[in-house]
């Protein structure tokens, strides 16, 4: 196995989740077939009109259509279920505008375990803009205070998620249509024992991209935090729980790594 084209797990599915992307789908479903070229590949458009869709399924992708634009959280967990029910012991999920590489993902692979969620982090990468980069650092202090340990980057999309962390999908239904699922699951996956490792990856913004990312720093930020905050107040605000990331997050900007636990 080299670094550009990986030997899938057993039962691995990947997961896109694409709103608008006629411009790289087509790419980045190529790229991902070329590395991962034994796993099924699932585009879920999202209520495009730009033609994402038909690139995607002329590119390889098999196509999982949205009822209209429904929010990137409620686009994953329809993908997810599809890879579920054909079998998946394992979903990689990457965005569709080209800011991940799909060449990451053998790094991400090497990790994975039944029992834990890999995160691509750009925590360390340089070329974040400030903005972004001290928005991603909020929300890993809470979702890392409510999950109980560090969580690094925990807004990065690039992710390798075990079946067992997607157990209770249902349990979403209705709710964090858009960028607090991503957050939301981790805390509770961690709340259920399944921890969560991260593997470095590049930070691709501006010019490497072809759009501005449908993120937005301040309100999908302020949403997260309302969402963890609620979380916390129903445990009593766990002081252990931030003792304990606290101290993970310290070591993660000291040592400028993200490793995983032994």
């Amino acid at each position: 196995m080299t670094d550009a084209t990986a030997t899938a797990p057993a039962r691995l599915a990947v997961v896109i989740p694409a709103f608008q992307e006629a411009a790289t789908i087509r790419a980045v479903v190529a790229r991902v077939r070329a590395t991962l070229p034994d796993a099924p590949l699932l585009v879920v458009d999202d209520g495009s009109t730009d033609g994402t869709a038909t690139l995607a399924a002329a590119a390889g992708a098999e196509v999982v259509a949205m009822s209209g634009n429904q929010g990137k959280g409620a686009a994953l967990r329809r993908g997810m279920t599809e890879a579920l029910a054909r079998g998946a012991a394992f979903v990689a999920t990457l965005d569709g505008d080209g800011q991940h590489r799909p060449e990451d993902l053998p790094r991400l692979l090497a990790l994975a375990r039944p029992d834990r969620i890999v995160i691509g982090s750009r925590r360390h990468a340089s070329g974040q803009p400030e903005a972004r980069r001290r928005a991603n650092r909020i929300a890993d202090f809470w979702i890392s205070w409510a999950a109980g340990h560090a969580v690094a980057d925990s807004q990065s999309g690039l992710r390798i998620y075990p079946a067992a962390a997607l157990a209770g999908l249902a349990h979403y239904e209705g709710r964090a249509r858009r960028f607090s699922f991503e957050s939301e699951i981790l805390i509770d996956a961690a709340r259920a024992g399944i921890t969560t490792v991260a593997a470095d990856i590049p930070a691709l913004y501006g010019a490497t991209l072809r759009r501005p990312s449908h993120f937005r720093p301040v309100a999908d930020i302020a949403r997260i935090v309302m969402m963890v905050a609620g979380k916390l107040l129903a445990r009593g605000m766990d002081p252990a729980g931030l003792r304990r990331s606290l101290a993970g997050l310290r070591r993660l900007e000291g040592e400028g790594r993200d490793d995983p636990p032994s």
